[in-house]
């Protein structure tokens, strides 16, 4: 009798434990993509763990797509308290949020997907003004996600430098700066109107990851990419959190949260980087898709640019951004990107309990988690 009651009593204190409590606060979390999408992975992670890591006292309901708040959206709704985590595309809000785009501009220093997200992670996180940004919107940063890296998706094939000469490519920031040194014309175009962009004939070519072939239907109207890879965007804040919740949480809740959020976002990157592996591994031939490989010229010119265009990032900031000491801001963050090629130089990238755990140990730097966003 003793060990049935002390059985039962174990199982009672597990399901506990497990299950939300009555009065279990329910996070609303707005992500602004479908939940189909590989990032998706890192919030999925956070609703499935944070219960347990909070003793059932923190649920979360995700809302994917523009069910709560789309991209542009989010960025207010988290501040207004509309949602109380979310998805906030950083490059969305320029003015708001200029030492994050500082080093969003920076895209092509890297295309580590796993490397750049850390590295950006980390300098924003160790960083006042970067912090501080966000906190005067009424949310609380806990770090970045990042893109694959971004490829030349074309009509024809694009091999050479005089290929790309002319060519009108859908492009941004560095990518768009990187076009016309080249001799090509940027065209700014949103990415639902790509299709349609091929389709009329008002681009020729899209810089983009591998996966909008099947995530945009590009493969239907572009059959060429050239392996040219051209940095990623990596300051997109998956796990902003409504300053006003934050505050509300004890130490032991800020410290599962900011665990949980950074494990979340090592699983996406490992998963992000898996995918991108197999689509450059033959998942792109399957679709039809030719890849070509660009000639020494093309390569060479690129890493001219990429080294010749980072004191022009230092002098747009300041000069058109209001941002100060940018130089040494870049130096820094170039820094932590070769700190972070050598993190995940250790591990394997695609495993997303090492990323996890990665992330999870070393994103925060040195910050004082028992007090971060009060």
């Amino acid at each position: 009798m003793t060990h049935i009651s002390t059985t039962l009593g174990a199982l009672a204190v597990a399901t506990a434990l497990s299950t939300p409590s009555a009065n279990a606060e329910e996070l609303r979390f707005a992500i602004g993509v479908p939940e189909n999408f590989t990032i998706v992975q890192a919030m999925t992670y956070f609703a499935d763990t944070i219960p347990e890591r909070t003793n059932g006292e923190i649920t979360a309901k995700l809302f994917t797509g523009s069910s709560l708040l789309n991209f542009t959206e989010t960025f207010s709704g988290v501040r207004d308290g509309i949602a109380d985590m979310g998805y906030v595309v950083s490059a969305y809000h320029r003015a708001e949020l200029k030492e994050s785009n500082l080093i969003g501009d920076l895209g092509m220093l890297g295309s580590n997907l796993v490397v750049m997200a850390g590295a950006a992670s980390e300098y924003c996180l160790t960083d006042a003004e970067c912090i501080a940004e966000y906190q005067r919107e009424g949310q609380v940063f806990l770090g970045f996600a990042s893109t694959p890296p971004y490829r030349l998706i074309s009509v024809e094939p694009l091999e050479t430098l005089d290929d790309v000469k002319g060519k009108r490519i859908r492009s941004f920031s560095g990518q768009g700066r990187w076009a016309e040194a080249l001799g090509a014309v940027q065209v700014n175009l949103p990415a639902g109107d790509i299709y349609e962009g091929f389709s009329q004939g008002t681009i020729d070519v899209n810089t983009h990851p591998y996966e909008a072939f099947e995530t945009l239907s590009l493969k239907d109207v572009a059959k060429y990419v050239t392996d040219l890879p051209l940095g990623t965007f990596y300051v997109n804040a998956l796990f902003n959190t409504n300053i006003d919740v934050w505050r509300n949480w004890d130490e032991a809740t800020r410290i599962a949260v900011m665990d949980t959020a950074a494990e979340g976002l090592g699983r996406a990157a490992a998963a992000t980087y898996a995918e991108d592996l197999a689509y450059h591994d033959g998942g792109v031939e399957a679709l039809g898709v030719t890849v070509i490989t660009p000639s020494p010229e093309l390569i060479s010119a690129t890493e001219e640019f990429v080294a010749a265009d980072v004191p022009g990032i230092a002098t747009l900031n300041e000069e058109t951004f209001g941002v100060t000491g940018a130089a040494e801001k870049i130096d820094r963050f170039r820094a932590l990107v070769e700190k972070w090629t050598g993190l995940v130089g250790e591990i394997d990238a695609s495993d997303p309990e090492a990323v996890a755990g990665l992330y999870r140990e070393n994103i925060f730097g040195d910050v004082d988690k028992a007090n971060y966003g009060l």
